[in-house]
């Protein structure tokens, strides 16, 4: 079998009756036009009878694994043997409700970035699919539907082969707004992020990602990681990853080390109050991961930063906490985006 660690299992009836993929050339991604709620409910009607995904993806960032990745879903018509499909919801709650004639799908927001760029890491280390946005169909990586359409991103000599990923001429999905975000979403994927978030808010929408700059940082030196550390993010002696009001998605990895047998430490994304000449207090954690062996640790996260209050700037850090008093960090790397 071949399921997904922190996904909800949903699995369909009868799964070996799909067949086994033949290969994995790629990831798809959809849209729902409908809730994870209303979806599921479909999917669990008609089982593996109908047309179903492998994923699913909530408004809140739920993660719904509906087929064993061994196996075929049908989402992507002839297609389906080769790609891994997932459907990400669009309609309701913080969405509203909008005319679903057209290309008028919203944005993903940010809770819904975090999960894909999870997804997308465990499809990559398990089934070696590369985390590149394609511009073609015939292209491995990661795509989305319209690219295997008729009439939209599907040239005519590939229908009727493995590349038309629709029965349906002229679909758009998942829409202009989600599939401008694609190439973003596969740079944090990269990034290494592998943690969900212990708690995110949805981004406000402005341009590519709903984001606007770029945040990066890298330092290949080794710092001290013992008791509740700071962690430094750059050459520069820099602590601060993005400071308020902000809004941002954002990937951290760090090498590990110096824990001794027994050992254990968390690395966090956490949300300080920060003040010159007084102690920075750790107002919220945003995504936490427990650490238990000397190796290459990843978290993710995305949340809103308020504005300075009482005097105290809202930051986002890179946080280390353990008992251990000979962990260390190094080659710490921060990659996401902000408005």
């Amino acid at each position: 079998m071949a399921m997904m660690p922190g996904a909800t299992n949903r699995l369909l009836a009868n799964q070996s009756r799909q067949g086994r993929m033949k290969s994995y050339q790629g990831v798809c991604l959809h849209t729902m036009v409908g809730s994870l709620a209303g979806t599921d409910a479909m999917f669990q009607k008609d089982g593996t009878t109908g047309t179903e995904s492998h994923f699913g993806v909530g408004e809140n960032g739920e993660i719904y694994q509906w087929v064993d990745t061994a196996y075929t879903a049908d989402a992507n018509y002839l297609g389906s043997g080769h790609v891994i499909s997932i459907e990400t919801a669009d309609y309701g709650g913080s969405f509203g409700r909008w005319n679903t004639n057209g290309d008028n799908v919203p944005y993903w927001n940010a809770k819904q970035i975090v999960s894909i760029v999870k997804i997308l890491q465990w499809v990559h280390e398990t089934h070696g699919i590369p985390l590149v946005a394609t511009k073609s169909v015939t292209e491995k990586g990661v795509g989305y539907h319209a690219q295997g359409v008729p009439n939209n991103g599907l040239p005519a000599s590939l229908r009727g082969t493995k590349y038309q990923w629709s029965k349906y001429p002229g679909k758009v999905c998942p829409g202009k707004k989600r599939i401008s975000q694609i190439p973003e979403i596969v740079r944090l994927a990269k990034g290494g992020s592998t943690a969900v978030p212990a708690a995110t808010e949805p981004a406000t929408p402005k341009g590519v990602l709903g984001m606007t700059k770029r945040i990066n940082a890298y330092l290949t030196g080794k710092q001290k990681a013992t008791g509740t550390r700071h962690l430094m993010i750059d050459d520069k002696g820099n602590y601060t990853i993005v400071a308020g009001p902000a809004e941002f998605v954002v990937s951290a990895k760090a090498d590990i080390g110096g824990l001794k047998k027994g050992e254990h430490g968390f690395l966090i994304l956490a949300e300080v109050m920060y003040k010159k000449g007084h102690p920075t207090v750790i107002s919220r954690e945003i995504a936490t991961v427990k650490v238990t062996a000397n190796t290459v640790w990843s978290v993710a996260g995305a949340w809103t930063l308020p504005k300075d209050h009482k005097g105290k700037s809202p930051r986002l850090r890179l946080i280390f906490k353990t008992s251990s008093k000979t962990a260390t960090a190094h080659n710490v790397y921060i990659s996401g985006v902000r408005d």
